[in-house]
């Protein structure tokens, strides 16, 4: 079969078009989950809150996340306030095994932040965002809302979130 030419510059151009096509898509779709994005969706979500004055894109800045468990994140994003009550983070687990343990992780610092010593130090309503915390996994992403007394409204934060996993 003797192919002419211009078909052989047709075939080979219609080649590099489809596969930059599929190269593309996989990025697209990425920067729809980041966890900017999903935090940004949960803030607005939840109410939002102006006592929100610290970002942090590093996993040591997250009080919940031990040394040993850092290596697990593979993307983070956490929103805080001074003392960090009022907060939220949402991260990227490496696989779906370290988004279990993040998760276990998670529900350990709420129950461990509803028992502590140190909540003396804060007013009620603070004592109220912590006790509502709520977190959650999907697929590799897990997050924190801490971001209302209501646990309704970290659940709309969430509920946000889910949407756009």
């Amino acid at each position: 079969m003797k192919l002419n030419y211009k078909k052989t510059v047709y075939i080979l151009t219609a080649q590099v078009l489809l596969a930059g096509i599929l190269v593309k898509a996989p990025v697209k779709a990425g920067n729809q989950t980041d966890c900017k994005v999903l935090a940004a969706a949960a803030l607005k979500a939840s109410g939002g809150s102006d006592k929100l004055k610290y970002k942090s894109e590093s996993s040591m800045d997250f009080g919940a996340i031990s040394s040993s468990d850092r290596g697990k994140v593979q993307q983070i994003m956490y929103i805080c306030d001074e003392k960090e009550v009022y907060s939220l983070c949402v991260a990227q687990a490496k696989n779906n095994a370290a988004a279990k343990k993040l998760l276990r992780v998670l529900k350990e610092y709420i129950k461990n932040n509803n028992n502590s010593d140190y909540l003396s130090d804060y007013s009620a309503e603070e004592k109220n965002v912590l006790k509502n915390a709520i977190c959650g996994k999907k697929g590799k992403y897990v997050w924190y809302v801490a971001m209302s007394q209501n646990k309704s409204n970290n659940k709309k934060g969430q509920k946000a979130l889910k949407k756009k996993l």
